[in-house]
């Protein structure tokens, strides 16, 4: 087993298409994961830039693309990349993912083999949630009492209870969260607010206000918790962390209408305020909260 070749993750990534590459040739009857049209091929081209996008924003652009895949970044990666994704999606995008290492493996460049069993856990969690939502779109997956919410998590873990505050307040994803609360003065500005907070596709988002109490928790925290003990914690009281998200979207989205904003207004800030792309991933959120 080797590595892909080329100095830069641009080059390792058309290295890697080439080795896959298999577009004309005999699939039926082999256990061939390589790339056998055009369709996949582009799909396979979106799973090796998003990753490696990924890691230019974490700072990180050296060295070889397929060493990276491994538990420490691919975890973080999917709860990243999946986060904005319906469980079909998301689904389809694992599995996908999961595949086309595969056909790596079989073109002798080397990955790590634990990365599998991570990816069939979470291929696994996404069938099961598409399962239990395709005949009942409507999954209440806002909390309804942030204070009681907050209060109970507070007994579990106190800085998860913070971390959980942060993202009610600015409707931030998990790992954008816990960044901030790691390196809390590099993102909060005095007079009250959070700026300079990049998010997915490397997109900064608005100012982000936050209030004087939540401000001295961050800036006292001592311990930041890693992201499987806050899954876990919230867990414990029903939740994930993206359910935190969705109670955003829901609140800033209602407050809006209460003010006299019309539904296509209040989607387009909630929206903006939310970091994304398109107004139908923050529609999409509405619709299961």
């Amino acid at each position: 087993m080797g590595n892909l070749k080329g100095s830069t993750f641009e080059k390792q990534i058309k290295n890697a298409l080439i080795r896959l590459d298999a577009r004309g040739k005999r699939r039926y009857g082999t256990d061939s994961r390589l790339t056998h049209s055009n369709a996949l091929m582009k799909k396979r081209e979106m799973y090796l830039k998003d990753f490696a996008n990924y890691l230019s924003n974490k700072g990180i652009n050296e060295g070889k693309l397929n060493n990276y895949f491994k538990e420490e970044y691919i975890s973080d990666f999917l709860n990243e990349r999946l986060s904005e994704l319906s469980p079909k999606s998301a689904l389809d995008y694992v599995t996908g993912l999961n595949s086309m290492l595969t056909g790596l493996e079989q073109t002798k460049v080397n990955i790590d083999k634990n990365v599998h069993n991570i990816l069939r856990e979470y291929t696994s969690d996404y069938r099961a949630e598409f399962n239990s939502v395709k005949d009942n779109y409507e999954t209440e997956r806002a909390i309804q009492d942030t204070n009681y919410f907050l209060d109970n998590l507070e007994q579990i873990r106190e800085t998860s209870a913070i971390i959980a505050e942060l993202q009610l307040e600015t409707g931030l994803r998990v790992n954008e969260a816990l960044e901030v609360a790691k390196n809390f003065n590099d993102y909060y500005n005095p007079e009250g607010y959070l700026e300079g907070i990049i998010g997915k596709g490397g997109q900064e988002y608005d100012i982000k206000p936050i209030s004087e109490e939540l401000a001295y928790k961050l800036n006292n925290l001592e311990q930041v918790p890693s992201y499987s003990s806050y899954y876990n914690d919230l867990k414990e009281l029903g939740h994930k962390p993206h359910d935190l998200r969705v109670t955003f979207a829901k609140s800033h989205y209602e407050e809006l209408k209460q003010n006299g904003y019309s539904h296509k207004e209040a989607l387009q800030i909630t929206s903006k305020e939310l970091n994304h792309h398109r107004e139908a991933i923050t529609l999409y959120y509405l619709e299961r909260a």
